[in-house]
């Protein structure tokens, strides 16, 4: 149980400075409206699982701390939370791969010619396999280590071949870029701290983030081949093919998931301002030192040996007395 008491002491100290960073970007975000670059959304994450500590501190106390009993039943509740969502997140996986499997790769030779187009232009060595399936989308990439791309040919094969190479690209870039490896990472940083909101709302933010980066570097890789409003305009017509199906007539996209795509589309068609990325990145940069410095202080009266837990004395950083 002290070990149990010292780890959960420790997680919560990341959910505070995990939380405070996810209220300051989500402000600078949708309040100040500043695109935010995707580093400063891993930043986010490292500080949900990473803990940045000033050096006369220890995480992990060396003395036998006297915990109280509500502590103690919260830090054994935390620890079956996490096992329970652990135990959804593998039955998942494996119900993902199984469906994979039952699906078949793609066939249609207009679909396959653009595919193998747009893969070429990525440069990568090892192009993902391209599967047709029934999803509530129309395309997405699955996968980490081996990732593929599924999609719903019925829906895709209604796009014209410019919509087509921008739609694959996209899909290209996410395993690029990586994408799926990070947001496979959140998610278990969202386990650690399942019982903070704000874990989850940073998520959520952190894979609208990942989709505008890949909307970045997609246009930059199509330019002079797609136009910012042909780019656009596959995104919308794939949000409209999503929208209404016969089979689902009740499962429309919702009002949060519009508003996502209308900033998607509102930042891909603005011209950007170097002077004010500039800017931006400065202001970012400041945030991340406030918070590294204020992790740093604040670990001060959080572990040991601050504060002194049950003696009423204060221990003194000076270890040679």
């Amino acid at each position: 149980m002290q070990i149990l008491g010292n780890i959960f002491n420790a997680v919560i100290f990341l959910s505070v400075i995990g939380s405070i960073f996810t209220v300051i970007s989500l402000f600078v975000n949708h309040v100040l409206r500043c695109s935010l670059p995707l580093w400063f959304s891993f930043c986010g994450m490292l500080f949900f699982c990473v803990p940045f500590l000033s050096p006369d501190v220890l995480l992990i106390s060396p003395e036998t701390q006297d915990w109280i009993n509500g502590f103690r039943i919260a830090g054994f509740l935390w620890a079956c939370g996490c096992g329970v969502f652990l135990v959804h997140d593998m039955i998942r996986f494996l119900l993902a791969n199984r469906a994979i499997r039952q699906y078949q790769i793609c066939g249609n030779e207009r679909l396959n010619r653009i595919y193998s187009e747009c893969a070429a232009a990525t440069a990568r060595k090892k192009i993902p396999i391209l599967y047709c399936g029934t999803l509530e989308h129309p395309i997405c990439v699955t996968g980490v280590l081996r990732p593929v791309i599924i999609m719903n040919e019925t829906i895709i094969e209604q796009l014209t071949d410019r919509e087509l190479s921008a739609v694959f690209s996209h899909e290209l870039t996410h395993v690029k870029r990586r994408h799926a490896l990070l947001e496979r990472i959140y998610d278990y940083v969202c386990i650690l701290n399942w019982m903070n909101p704000f874990s989850w709302i940073a998520r959520r933010n952190f894979s609208l983030h990942c989709e505008t980066d890949c909307d970045s570097h997609t246009v930059k890789m199509l330019r002079g081949k797609v136009t910012e409003t042909e780019y656009a305009s596959a995104i919308i017509r794939l949000l409209d093919y999503s929208t209404v199906r016969a089979a689902k007539p009740g499962n429309g996209i919702g009002a949060l998931d519009f508003l996502l795509t209308k900033r998607r589309i509102i930042r891909i068609t603005a011209r950007t301002s170097k002077i004010k990325d500039r800017l931006t990145a400065s202001l970012l940069a400041v945030l991340l030192a406030f918070m590294f410095v204020f992790s740093i202080r604040f670990s001060r009266e959080f572990f040991y040996p601050y504060p002194a837990y049950g003696t009423g004395i204060e221990y003194s950083a000076d270890y040679s007395e």
